[in-house]
């Protein structure tokens, strides 16, 4: 349904029927988001998009009366439709900004298992907290009202009972329809739940937990900071002849420092960290910075040279691609630079100047 109704908008037609139903009903012009793979953010908008346009929405279907129009309308007049809405806008409320955390150029892979942590402590109390349940039902059964929407489903059709040349990965079984708040929260909501549980349960956990236990020593929000038990650990991982006096003393001075404000990440107490004096702390610090956590640099480095490598470039060296990438992906750094400089730099060059 989230993909059909985009596509569905991409008709003009269509598109102005929507929009002149939106203002017979006085709402504001609005577009649905079009899904995204790589964009995890446009799950919720594209959620938030079909229900405060779902009167318009459902008025528009019955207008247009195409095939797919009234698969839409009947799929959508349904009370449990409007239930699943209701409920991917909370639950995805809840990790939403842990997923804009982990798709930023620069994250810390311990305060990132922090972030984890506390939406996986968010979702669990969801879980074992019937007022979740309760309120859900509640919204749901507002806005099926205000659309005339029934709450009692019909019957559930007869089903063939061969089912011929499909393979299916689960068991098969004849499920009651879902028309009441006990039936939508076991069959709906509680498998959503223990869904997402899971699988952030195991997000980060191919890092290994004395490597990850390593990773949070060096996290000054952690409880563990600066534990030479546990930095031990990540040291060991390196190869890496951690100095205990060096933890000793970093201690004193990144207390100072903390008080004044100066750390706040991994990142700001690594710089503070001088080589010279904290040689082989700073490695430590170092190593923790560098293990990755997502693949989105990797995926803006892709969508630059996409942009960069058109049909009439196709003639550009290697080298010249590969700066020209630089200056693309590093924008934010290039606003930063005074051009003037620059420019009196390359005036200074002689004759042999390179292009």
């Amino acid at each position: 349904t989230g993909m059909c109704i985009p596509s569905l908008g991409a008709s003009m037609v269509n598109h102005q029927a929507f929009h002149d139903t939106q203002k017979q009903l006085g709402l504001e012009n609005s577009e649905f988001v079009q899904l995204s793979k790589t964009r995890w953010e446009c799950q919720l908008n594209s959620v938030k998009a079909v229900l405060e346009n779902l009167t318009a929405l459902l008025r528009c279907l019955e207008k247009v009366a195409t095939p797919i129009a009234i698969g839409l309308l009947s799929k959508l007049s349904r009370f449990s439709s409007v239930y699943m809405l209701v409920m991917f806008k909370s639950l995805l409320s809840a990790t939403e900004g842990l997923h804009k955390y982990l798709q930023k150029e620069s994250v810390d892979l311990a305060q990132a298992t922090l972030y984890k942590d506390a939406v996986l402590e968010t979702l669990t109390l969801m879980r074992s907290s019937e007022e979740t349940a309760e309120q859900l039902y509640k919204e749901t059964k507002v806005i099926c009202e205000s659309n005339n929407i029934s709450e009692i489903l019909s019957g559930p059709r007869r089903k063939q009972r061969r089912m011929d040349d499909y393979a299916v990965d689960s068991t098969l079984g004849t499920r009651a329809p879902c028309d009441t708040g006990n039936q939508l929260k076991h069959h709906l909501l509680y498998p959503c739940l223990d869904r997402m549980i899971s699988e952030l349960s195991n997000r980060f956990s191919g890092v290994g937990e004395k490597l990850m236990k390593g990773i949070q020593a060096c996290n000054p929000a952690a409880d563990d900071f600066l534990s030479e038990e546990s930095l031990n650990l990540i040291a060991a991982h390196y190869k890496i002849q951690l100095c205990k006096e060096e933890i000793l003393v970093a201690k004193q001075f990144l207390a100072k420092k903390k008080k004044e404000g100066a750390v706040s990440d991994m990142a700001s107490a690594y710089k503070l960290l001088d080589p010279d004096m904290f040689p082989t702390l700073s490695l430590v610090f170092q190593a923790a910075l560098t293990i990755p956590v997502s693949s989105s640099s990797c995926e803006r480095s892709f969508s630059a040279l996409r942009r960069l490598h058109t049909w009439l470039r196709r003639t550009m060296g290697q080298k010249r691609l590969n700066h020209l990438a630089v200056l693309s992906i590093e924008k934010g750094i290039l606003s930063t630079i005074n051009t003037s400089m620059v420019i009196d730099r390359f005036a200074q060059v002689k004759s042999r100047r390179y292009f």
